[in-house]
């Protein structure tokens, strides 16, 4: 290996520490998909490093081309040398480094969804949470506490590169965090097991900010005190728990329904009014065109409670 290799392997470790992340404002990313999202998102590629012997398309060739071509550095690495810096389950081709950092609060934008994970512990489930976030048209992620970083390579690659897209900003403490969005006159609705409401039953408005917790443990008790609402998810089966990016596509995708559902224009009556009209009852009536009715029952639910995070 050159001499210019080996700096950029070292500069790969160096940023596996998040303190020198932090420092640096750089980030280590997984993937062509991946990497294409930061160049889409206007961010900076200051070097791609690529095993050509893993690359397997055409498309990752062209586009390797194209980095050069923009002025990146792009380093050559042999498969065993690859095998260091690209720690994944399934191979990869590339890995770059992206200049990137979660934004500050007073750096985010308005909007009528929020979502705030607080002491999340793993990596992959932050950037699950992100991937969701951005899926129900959230306008931001609040990564509070002491967990994991979003700017880790591995909530990247879990995130699919939405969080260069979908701003991403950290506190420092929950406290912070909730006080940021009440400040924004946020309605914050905190996931919980001990939650009286469904999360289906609640009424959501606009702006809200929807606050998961730790996998294991949930909220703490202060930051579940400091919400305005609170909800469940009642579970049917004999889990406990949802894992955290599930738990938020469940809520979530409810909380941007009635958010956009308020904002709709009025309907005609019975149509779209979200008021139930009876379905006429199909009878059997004798002769050649028969028609058979089929009756449809339903079981109620159990009042189980489960924790969304």
């Amino acid at each position: 290996m050159t001499s210019v290799s080996r700096q950029w392997l070292a500069r790969v470790r160096d940023l596996g520490r998040r303190v020198r992340r932090d420092a640096q404002g750089a980030c280590i990313v997984e993937g062509v998909h991946a990497v294409q999202q930061a160049v889409a998102a206007g961010l900076s590629i200051e070097a791609v490093l690529v095993c050509p012997e893993r690359v397997r398309s055409a498309e990752v060739r062209d586009w390797v081309r194209g980095a050069r071509a923009r002025g990146s550095t792009v380093v050559e690495l042999p498969a065993g040398a690859f095998a260091r810096v690209a720690r994944v389950d399934h191979p990869v081709a590339l890995v770059a480094v992206v200049r990137w950092r979660p934004r500050r609060l007073d750096e985010l934008p308005a909007g009528d969804l929020v979502v705030v994970a607080l002491d999340l512990d793993d990596a992959g489930n932050l950037g699950t949470l992100i991937r969701t976030a951005d899926a129900a048209g959230a306008a931001a992620v609040i990564v509070g506490g002491a967990g994991a970083d979003p700017a880790q390579r591995k909530c990247l690659r879990a995130s699919l590169g939405t969080a260069f897209r979908l701003p991403v900003a950290r506190a420092g403490t929950g406290a912070e965090a909730l006080a940021w969005a009440r400040a924004g006159g946020y309605r914050t609705v905190a996931t919980s097991p001990g939650a009286r409401d469904s999360y289906s039953a609640a009424h959501y408005v606009s702006p809200s900010a929807v606050v998961f917790g730790n996998e294991r443990h949930g909220l703490d008790p202060a930051s579940l005190r400091a919400c305005d609402q609170r909800v469940r998810i009642p579970m049917r089966g004999a889990a406990e728990s949802l894992n955290v990016g599930v738990a938020a596509g469940i809520v979530l995708f409810e909380v941007r329904r009635q958010i956009d559902a308020a904002r709709a224009p009025p309907c005609p009556e019975g149509v779209g009014s979200g008021v139930a009209v009876p379905s006429p009852v199909v009878r059997e009536v004798p002769g050649p065109a028969h028609l058979g009715g089929q009756e449809a029952a339903s079981r109620p639910s159990p009042a189980g409670a489960v924790t969304g995070t």
